[in-house]
């Protein structure tokens, strides 16, 4: 698989379980929230998992999204989408 970390900022679906799977290495698993972060062998970037419609336990599509240098998600345009 194409490396696409420095390109993309999100992922959905079955892109986002594709790249996870064929790409990213886990990192960590939340149990609260119910994601998991992965890091990228090539860039060392690092990404989240998330479920963001489905109610806990429930699932819902899949979002990849990736994490600035503090760990916030990054936004369309490359900044911070958490500050």
């Amino acid at each position: 698989m194409i490396c696409v970390c420095t390109t993309a900022v999100e992922l959905t679906g079955d892109a986002a379980e594709a790249y996870v799977r064929e790409h990213l290495e886990r990192l960590e698993l939340d149990p609260e929230d119910w994601s998991v972060r992965f890091r990228c062998p090539e860039t060392g970037r690092r990404w989240v998992r998330d479920f963001p419609t489905g109610r806990p336990h429930s699932g819902g599509p899949p979002r990849l999204r990736r994490l600035d240098q503090d760990g916030h998600p990054v936004d369309e345009a490359g900044g911070d989408a958490a500050r």
